[in-house]
C-alpha cells in the first residue's frame, strides 16, 4: 500500500489541477506543488517494502547460512541444524506482507503455491513452520530458543538475536 501513496499523490494532484482546485498560475500553484512534494517525500518513508527483510537466529547459534538453505529449512526439507538439534523455522500469518515478501525472496513462491505445497506435506506428515502472530512474537521466541530461526524487518533487529542474512 504505501509503495502506491505516491502515484496516488500525483493522481490527485492532476485531478485537483484539472478541476481547478489548484489555480494553474506558477506563483500560485507553488504552495500546493510544496506541499504535494513534500507529501511525495514522506510517503515512501512509511512502507516497510524499502527495508530490509533480516532472517534472525539465537545469538548463540553459530552457523552460516545461504538463502538456499533458509529456503530448504522454511520448506522443511532441512530439519536439524549441523548439531543435531531440531530446527524451529517460524512464520508471520499468511496475510502478512512480510510473509509475503519473505516468501517471494526466499521460497521463490507465492502464499497459493505454498499452500498447495503444504496440502500436499500433510499426507507425508510434514508439518509447516509454526505461525506467530507478530514480529515481535518472533524476536522473542528467536532470544528465547537457540533452535528457532525467523525474519524480521531489518530495522527491528537488536541484540536478543542475530542477523544470519539481510535480504532486499
Amino acid at each position: 500500500m504505501a509503495a502506491r501513496i505516491p502515484g496516488l499523490v500525483l493522481l490527485l494532484a492532476r485531478f485537483a489541477i484539472a478541476k481547478q482546485v489548484l489555480p494553474t498560475r506558477p506563483a500560485a500553484r507553488t504552495p500546493g506543488l510544496v506541499l504535494l512534494l513534500a507529501l511525495s517525500l514522506l510517503a515512501p518513508a512509511t512502507g516497510g517494502e524499502r527495508d530490509g527483510v533480516a532472517v534472525i537466529v539465537h545469538p548463540d547459534r553459530r552457523v552460516e547460512l545461504s538463502v538456499d538453505d533458509v529456503a530448504q529449512i522454511y520448506l522443511r526439507r532441512k530439519r536439524f541444524w549441523s548439531d543435531g538439534s531440531p530446527v524451529v523455522p517460524l512464520n508471520l500469518p499468511a496475510a502478512d506482507p512480510l510473509r509475503e515478501r519473505f516468501s517471494r525472496l526466499v521460497l521463490r513462491q507465492n502464499e497459493r503455491r505454498l499452500a498447495e505445497y503444504w496440502n500436499r506435506q500433510y499426507f507425508y506428515g510434514v508439518l509447516p513452520p509454526a505461525t506467530l502472530a507478530s514480529t515481535e512474537g518472533v524476536r522473542r521466541y528467536v532470544a528465547a530458543d537457540p533452535n528457532a530461526i525467523g525474519y524480521l524487518p531489518a530495522a527491528e533487529v537488536d541484540g536478543s538475536v542475530r542477523a544470519l542474512l539481510r535480504l532486499d
